[in-house]
């Protein structure tokens, strides 16, 4: 694995990533995280929705934002699916950690690559880095701050994913979608520890934003999750020559 690191930014008092303590991830993420709160809290099942779109859509080159313990990467890898290189981003290492473990156990033949950076600025990756596919899952409600600082993170991506790719995400909406008492408690329990940061996320700001930067956009809400894709990335020479040379460390 080769990992390139970017300092964290300064404005920002608790992007959230705390809570993703190695015992935290081994033993407790994927049940609460992926089983528990998704299946009956925000009402959209891991294996039944979540997985099986995150798979048929994974390319050959691959760049995943915001890992969480690398279920999705390493479930896909290991039914099968054709990829060689995944690059993997996260403020937090013990994810990346994990991700890259998940990741090899799966398949040993893909090179896996681990970037240290905050979604919403530039990646610290190679002028001519781009990717058959992007995805971030469950990122942008962890992501603190109003959604205008979210949606930056699609400019970022815009730029990194190839003319023919697909970016695909998720993400949990605010109090615009009902919930249930489970929903509704964790939500509070999540905001006020800084986990979340999503009471005002709605899905127009996040669709409106996809919008500008590619021209081809598909939202659907599963329980309180908005799924999108979108492809065909828009070009704007405003944003040329801003993303950000890594110093790559073996």
């Amino acid at each position: 694995m080769t990992t390139s690191y970017l300092p964290r930014a300064t404005n920002i008092k608790d992007d959230g990533t705390g809570i993703y303590s190695k015992l935290y991830l081994h033993y407790i993420y994927d049940w609460l995280v992926l089983w528990l709160s998704n299946s009956y809290a925000w009402r959209c099942p891991t294996t039944v929705i979540l997985l099986p779109l995150f798979k048929s859509t994974m390319g050959v080159r691959h760049l995943d934002i915001g890992v969480g313990s690398g279920y999705y990467p390493a479930k896909a890898l290991a039914a099968g699916v054709d990829c060689k290189e995944i690059t993997i981003v996260d403020l937090n290492l013990n994810s990346l950690a994990a991700t890259e473990n998940r990741i090899i156990k799966s398949s040993n033949a893909v090179r896996v690559t681990a970037v240290v950076a905050d979604a919403t600025e530039h990646l610290p990756l190679p002028e001519s880095a781009r990717f058959d596919s992007i995805s971030m899952f469950h990122l942008l409600h962890c992501v603190p701050g109003p959604q205008e600082r979210k949606v930056k993170a699609f400019n970022v991506v815009r730029d990194l994913l190839a003319p023919d790719g697909v970016l695909v995400g998720s993400t949990i909406l605010g109090r615009e979608q009902p919930m249930n008492w489970i929903a509704a408690k964790l939500m509070s329990i999540y905001n006020n520890s800084g986990t979340f940061d999503n009471w005002n996320d709605s899905r127009y700001v996040f669709e409106e934003a996809l919008g500008k930067n590619f021209e081809e956009v598909s939202i659907q809400l599963v329980g309180r999750v908005m799924l999108f894709t979108a492809r065909k990335p828009r070009w704007l020479e405003s944003d040329a020559g801003t993303r950000v040379q890594p110093e790559m460390q073996s």
